[in-house]
């Protein structure tokens, strides 16, 4: 038999594949469709996947051709998902910024944040906007000890800003997020400018999400009531996935120890928590004889499980990890009432597709990539080896067992560190080593500690008897804090990244995915050309060396030979740590490894000897001639240049206030001003004209 021949019987005797396979295909058509130029109709899109479908069924009869025409079809599937999601996000939102309005509307969510809470408001006014451009949700930032609670409306006074496209190409597309939350504009009030007009009971208001949000902010008090700082913010983080209160220091500490996870609420804590009720009750049921034996405690106790992790993830805010945590613990309840076994990947599938279909953009996140590379990884192991492992382990005496159980953790740890070490360095630039060893100690505690008081906790809040298991969550939640600030302190176990491209970082996790749903040759027939192109790709990538952000303030400039980043004078900290990781910098070498420039214009030199490169940035140029005289790369921020006469006069790039303003933010590499190329990327070519990237007072027009 040949090979390809091998290839086609694999495929076809291993059909229960097929639905995995074409869950990878389906979040790839949402990715893809985000990454277009530009949106494409869905009446176009649905004629494509009514093409891909009677394709599906006109080679039925050849299994192979029928597996890639849905194969297909699931990529347009995606699409699909995508586009009708664009369609119905928010219309007509601003492209210009209001600098002094009055915004009149309900308050519909809190999230403190330090000094500051940022509070998303239903407006019902907005003053310099008509009544028929209000069709979304304003978030604004105001005083961190602002008298606002979920329902009340206010009136306040603020500025409006639209929203924000990325900085420069390849930095976080913040405004897509918004985008799909059905957010249309931020901004911040103006100091204490605000009046509540009415105090509404949140369980006046229209929608569950009002009553659910003040439900959070009154777990939130409980919560400041009977726990101090720090590990306040780490119980809310838990209990209400609310992180606004978890101090800059402590959330680096756990990002850099692997412990990050921990203020996700995402599997671990689903499964933590909805493992504890199920025990709970089935405990509680099996020592009452007359019910243990004459009734299914076992499925009583599952459809307790399946509610308590429902009432979780509406106080936990819902986000994606949640979600899928959610979807696999409730089709494993569903299971389990069935008398079936669920455990497996399809299981993972399903839950990620549920995921994508109600928020498909979430596919480009972090979060989303991070849960379902660690799960799939997980349920793959503990489904084959991990399972022959584990057998047989309740008959083993109580010190063997726990011997298996921290192997178990062991194991576990390393294979999601490998797993989802791509990801985060894509994302976040650096990836912690020593994770391992700290969860050795956070998962156990969160386990036996942590999570059964949080049970007990949301039992006794509505009797007001919840403060005594908050102050017993203390000492735990002050362990994982001190094991956190311990292991981020070892230097070595935290390698940083840099210059990961997204085409050879899409292509290493679709050969993951791949080998691991097939675990076979076919595995290898595709997987191998990925790892290839994966290689190529990287290879190929060029880092851009310099960024110039669309707002035209900042910029930055790095030094290959010195590896010095030189960076605008007073450039802000969230700028700076996203351009700090993006080239590998160290926030402890901040000092030795950022130069800050003083003077404007600025003068840096890069490189050495033949390939030195002048650059000069500047708000505005008095004498552009002279700078274009003596410098290779001429940017002004603030005014225009003339282009052809530098051009005449030696300068051989230049980035003015019309690219900036038209364009949005710039990336250059200077190695390509030695290869005689001097084109550089701008955000609008790289994001595309999308209705949340509003660039030049311009966003793409609804299509509605």
């Amino acid at each position: 038999m040949g090979f390809f021949s091998q290839v086609i019987f694999v495929v076809t005797s291993q059909r229960n594949k097929w639905f995995l396979s074409s869950v990878i295909f389906f979040g790839l058509g949402c990715a893809l469709y985000f990454l277009l130029p530009a949106r494409i109709s869905v009446a176009e899109i649905s004629v494509a996947v009514i093409l891909s479908v009677c394709a599906f069924w006109m080679v039925r009869s050849k299994a192979w051709l029928a597996f890639l025409m849905q194969l297909m079809a699931s990529i347009t599937a995606g699409c699909l998902i995508s586009a009708l999601h664009t369609e119905l996000g928010p219309e007509n939102i601003p492209t210009r910024t209001l600098y002094s309005t009055e915004i009149t509307g309900t308050v519909i969510g809190i999230e403190p944040r330090g000094s500051r809470m940022r509070v998303t408001l239903d407006p019902t006014n907005i003053q310099g906007l008509s009544d028929d451009q209000i069709g979304w949700n304003v978030r604004l930032s105001f005083l961190g000890d602002s008298a606002l609670s979920i329902g009340d409306e206010v009136r306040v006074k603020a500025r409006l800003f639209p929203l924000r496209p990325p900085s420069v190409p390849g930095d976080p597309d913040f405004a897509r997020n918004l985008y799909f939350s059905q957010i249309g504009a931020t901004g911040f009030a103006f100091g204490r400018q605000f009046e509540v007009l009415s105090e509404k009971d949140a369980y006046e208001n229209k929608g569950i999400r009002a009553v659910v949000e003040h439900l959070r902010q009154k777990i939130s008090n409980v919560i400041n009531r009977y726990v101090t700082a720090p590990e306040a913010g780490i119980a809310k983080a838990l209990i209400i996935g609310e992180r606004g209160d978890v101090t800059a220091e402590i959330a680096e500490d756990l990002r850099k120890s692997g412990l990050a996870h921990l203020l996700a609420i995402s599997g671990l804590h689903m499964g933590l928590l909805c493992g504890t009720v199920f025990f709970l009750v089935r405990l509680g049921l099996a020592a009452i004889p007359g019910i243990a034996l004459r009734y299914p405690v076992k499925k009583w106790a599952a459809l307790a499980a399946a509610g308590a992790g429902f009432i979780y993830l509406g106080l936990s805010g819902a986000t994606v990890p949640t979600q899928r945590a959610f979807v696999m613990l409730l089709v494993v309840w569903i299971a389990l009432l069935l008398d079936r076994r669920a455990i497996s990947l399809r299981l993972v599938g399903v839950a990620a597709l549920v995921v994508l279909v109600l928020r498909p953009d979430a596919v480009l996140g972090a979060s989303f990539q991070l849960s379902f590379a660690a799960v799939g990884a997980l349920v793959a192991f503990y489904d084959g080896p991990g399972r022959r492992w584990l057998d047989h382990h309740g008959g083993r005496p109580w010190h063997e067992r726990l011997v298996v159980y921290m192997a178990g953790l062991l194991i576990t740890s390393v294979i999601v560190t490998v797993v989802t070490a791509p990801i985060i360095g894509f994302h976040f630039g650096r990836i912690s080593v020593l994770g391992i060893v700290a969860n050795l100690v956070a998962i156990p505690i969160m386990a036996f500690w942590g999570m059964p008081l949080i049970v007990l906790t949301l039992a006794l809040m509505p009797f007001g008897l919840a403060g005594g298991v908050l102050a017993l969550m203390a000492p735990g939640l002050t362990v994982l804090i001190k094991t956190a600030s311990l292991v981020a302190a070892q230097e070595w176990g935290l390698w940083y990244v840099a210059g990961l491209g997204d085409v050879a970082t899409a292509c290493l996790l679709l050969a993951i995915a791949w080998a691991v749903i097939w675990r076979n040759l076919v595995a290898l027939v595709v997987s191998g050309p990925l790892l290839i192109i994966a290689i190529i790709a990287q290879l190929a990538h060029e880092t851009p060396d310099v960024l110039v952000s669309g707002d035209q303030e900042s910029w930055a400039v790095y030094d290959r030979e010195q590896e010095i980043l030189h960076v605008a004078d007073g450039l802000g900290d969230f700028q700076k740590s996203l351009w700090m990781s993006r080239f590998g910098i160290r926030p402890e070498d901040e000092a030795t490894r950022i130069s800050h420039c003083k003077s404007d214009p600025c003068l840096v030199l890069t490189g050495a000897g033949d390939k030195e490169t002048r650059t000069i940035v500047a708000t505005s140029l008095a004498n552009p001639f002279y700078a274009c005289r003596n410098a290779d790369l001429v940017i002004t921020l603030k005014n225009d240049l003339p282009i052809r006469a530098c051009r005449q006069a030696g300068a051989r790039v230049m980035i003015d206030d019309d690219v900036l303003w038209w364009q949005g933010g710039v990336a250059l590499d200077t190695a390509k001003l030695d290869q005689g190329r001097s084109s550089f990327e701008t955000v609008r070519a790289i994001s595309g004209h999308w209705p949340w990237i509003v660039i030049g007072g311009k966003a793409a027009p609804s299509q509605r």
